[in-house]
């Protein structure tokens, strides 16, 4: 493992969250009054436990270690009694356990995203949001392709860094991230 490459790596995979988030505060600031989506909401988000690339995987078990050494066995007992099928381990109470270290997947669940498949052009979004408007202004949407392809180079380029045992498929779930050894060095 070449441990400067997989840190510069990381911090790659750091700057488009960074540009992710920018996305939705924009998005969020000019159509809020628009979006039902807060801490807490009843929605479907959170109550699917998903699967995160590497990248994401290790940013969680960095965010992971970042809380006091009884929350992360509170999370890691949850991780370890949690399935497929049942809500994400980090969900309690409403909010995620490690909001800022959160998948790009959760950062941009319930917003407008355009997908094509098969020639059929799309957009989905949370049905409480946007309810409303009689359409989805162009600049509140976003493109699922672009957001697909930019992480999985960026987690392309840190896997190739990396000493990681992937699993079938190469997607952590998000129990396997918070049970993960990280690194020995510091991100």
């Amino acid at each position: 493992m070449n441990k400067r490459a997989a840190a510069e790596a990381f911090k790659e995979y750091k700057d488009f969250i960074s540009r992710v988030d920018l996305l939705c505060e924009r998005i969020r600031r000019n159509y809020g009054q628009y979006m039902a989506c807060t801490k807490g909401c009843a929605g479907n988000c959170c109550r699917i436990h998903l699967s995160v690339f590497a990248v994401e995987a290790v940013s969680l078990a960095v965010g992971l270690q970042k809380l006091p050494r009884e929350t992360i066995a509170h999370i890691r007992r949850r991780a370890r009694h949690t399935n497929s099928f049942g809500p994400c381990p980090l969900l309690e109470d409403g909010a995620c356990l490690i909001y800022d270290c959160r998948a790009v997947i959760c950062r941009t669940h319930g917003f407008p995203v355009f997908t094509e498949y098969r020639g059929h052009r799309s957009v989905g979004f949370c049905l409480k949001n946007f309810q409303n408007l009689t359409a989805i202004p162009d600049d509140a949407v976003i493109d699922l392709a672009w957001l697909n392809s930019s992480l999985a180079a960026v987690n392309r380029r840190f896997v190739s860094q990396m000493d990681l045992q992937l699993p079938p498929g190469g997607r952590f779930t998000v129990a396997e991230a918070l049970l993960m050894e990280i690194p020995d060095f510091v991100w």
